[in-house]
C-alpha cells in the first residue's frame, strides 16, 4: 500500500512536468525531428571513417556507427543525470514551489524521482529511436545482451546522478553549481571513449581516463549490446563501475542532505 502511494506521488510530479513540457508542443516535435535528421550525416561520417577506426574498436564492436550511437546514448543520460536534479532545484526555487514540496510528507527520494522522472522518460524515447537506427542502417545488435546493457546504463545514470546531487547541493547553498557540471560532462565526453576508443588517447593523458566512470560503463555497454558478450567477460569493468557508483552515491546523497539542511536552517529555499 505504501509503495502504491509513493508511486502515485512520483507519477503526479512527472505528470506536472509533462503538462508543462507539452505546452511547448512544437519544440518537442522539432527536437525529435532534429534527432532523426542528425542520424543520417552521422551514419555517412561513420561509414567514411570505418576503415580508419576499425582496428582501435575491435574490442568494443567492429561497427563504428553502432559504436557512436551507444556513445551518444550514454552521453545523453550522463547529461540528464547530472543536470536533472540541479535544474529541478533551480526551477523550484525560481517558481517558489520548492519549499512547498519539501514541506509535504513525502520522502526525499520520492521527490527527487518525481522531479527527474519526465526527463528520464523523454531521454528513454530518444535513446530507443537512436538504438533502432543501428539495425535500420544494416548493422547488428546482440539482442541477448540488451538486458545486461540496460543494467550497465542504469549504473552509469546512478553514478552521474550522484554528481548531479553534489551540484544541486551547491545550488542550494550558493545558488550556483559552479564549473562542476560542465567540467564533469566535458571530461567524461573527452576521456570516456564516446567518439573514439580510450586506447587512442595520447599516453600522457590516458591515465586520467581511468578515473572516469564512463570509460568502464561504455566499454561494458558496447561489449554487451554490440558483441553479446556475457557478464563474465565484462565483469572487471562492471565491478569498477559499481564501485564508482556506490562511492559517488554515498558522497552525493550526504552532500545533498547537508546542503538541504543548511538551506532549511537559513530559510533560503524560497529565495532565488
Amino acid at each position: 500500500m505504501r509503495l502504491t502511494r509513493e508511486m502515485t506521488k512520483i507519477l503526479a510530479l512527472v505528470r506536472a512536468s509533462a503538462l508543462t513540457a507539452l505546452s511547448y508542443r512544437l519544440r518537442i516535435v522539432f527536437s525529435f525531428f532534429g534527432l532523426l535528421v542528425s542520424l543520417v550525416p552521422l551514419f555517412l561520417v561513420a561509414e567514411a571513417l570505418q576503415p580508419t577506426v576499425s582496428p582501435s574498436i575491435q574490442d568494443e564492436g567492429e561497427q563504428y556507427f553502432g559504436f557512436l550511437i551507444l556513445g551518444l546514448i550514454a552521453t545523453l543520460y550522463v547529461g540528464f543525470a547530472i543536470r536533472s536534479v540541479t535544474d529541478g532545484i533551480a526551477s523550484g526555487i525560481s517558481s517558489g514551489t520548492l519549499e512547498a514540496l519539501f514541506a509535504t510528507p513525502t520522502s526525499l527520494p520520492v521527490l527527487l524521482a518525481g522531479l527527474v522522472g519526465y526527463g528520464f522518460v523523454q531521454n528513454t524515447i530518444r535513446s530507443a529511436l537512436m538504438l533502432a537506427a543501428i539495425p535500420i542502417a544494416g548493422q547488428s545488435i546482440a539482442w541477448s545482451g540488451l538486458p545486461l546493457g540496460v543494467l550497465i546504463l542504469g549504473l552509469i545514470i546512478l553514478c552521474y546522478l550522484a554528481v548531479g546531487l553534489m551540484g544541486a547541493a551547491l545550488h542550494l547553498v550558493f545558488r550556483t553549481s559552479g564549473p562542476l557540471i560542465a567540467a564533469t560532462v566535458t571530461v567524461s565526453t573527452l576521456l570516456g571513449g564516446v567518439y573514439y576508443s580510450v586506447s587512442v588517447i595520447p599516453e600522457i593523458v590516458r591515465p586520467l581516463a581511468l578515473v572516469v566512470p564512463l570509460t568502464y560503463g561504455l566499454r561494458g555497454l558496447r561489449r554487451s549490446v554490440l558483441q553479446g558478450l556475457p557478464i563474465e567477460a565484462i565483469y572487471p569493468d562492471l565491478m569498477i563501475l559499481l564501485t564508482f557508483t556506490v562511492v559517488l552515491l554515498t558522497v552525493g546523497v550526504t552532500t545533498f542532505r547537508v546542503g538541504l539542511k543548511y538551506a532549511k536552517r537559513a530559510g533560503t529555499l524560497a529565495q532565488y
